[in-house]
């Protein structure tokens, strides 16, 4: 297996596979085993990989799934980092902090719905979703 076919995979299951995602290789980077720039108005991003990552094939999960959880959270930080600036609709109403309320609220809703996916059967057989035994008949 390589890399870009585990990334594949990872992206299926957290929803991404309307975005266009490269993965570059690059010669190490200290501390970094990846990095990933984002950009929500294009559904595009960058995955940097260095070779201590690509060398080592137990840190792909977890090095990918932080990578990806970027990418969903790429909208609320695009806000985020704009929230210095006013932001105003059509109307010349500002609408900064109700954008970002949406975009806080859209990454938390794609990570319970990542969180779901992922979770699977477990969630049809976990007890939340059973009968109590305190619940009366």
């Amino acid at each position: 297996m390589n890399f870009r076919n585990r990334l594949d995979y990872w992206i299926k299951l957290f929803g991404l596979e309307n975005w266009t995602i490269y993965v570059v290789e690059e010669p190490q980077e200290e501390n970094h085993n990846a990095k990933t720039l984002a950009d929500p108005r294009y559904k595009k991003a960058t995955i940097t990989v260095y070779p201590q990552l690509i060398n080592n094939e137990q840190m792909w999960d977890s090095v990918i799934i932080h990578e990806l959880i970027h990418i969903v959270m790429s909208t609320y930080d695009f806000y985020v980092d704009n929230l210095g600036h006013e932001i105003k609709n059509e109307k010349g109403e500002i609408i900064t902090d109700e954008l970002f309320f949406i975009a806080r609220e859209n990454a938390v809703s794609e990570l319970t719905t990542i969180y779901m996916r992922l979770s699977g059967e477990a969630f049809k057989s976990h007890h939340i979703f059973q009968k109590s035994t305190y619940d009366k008949d």
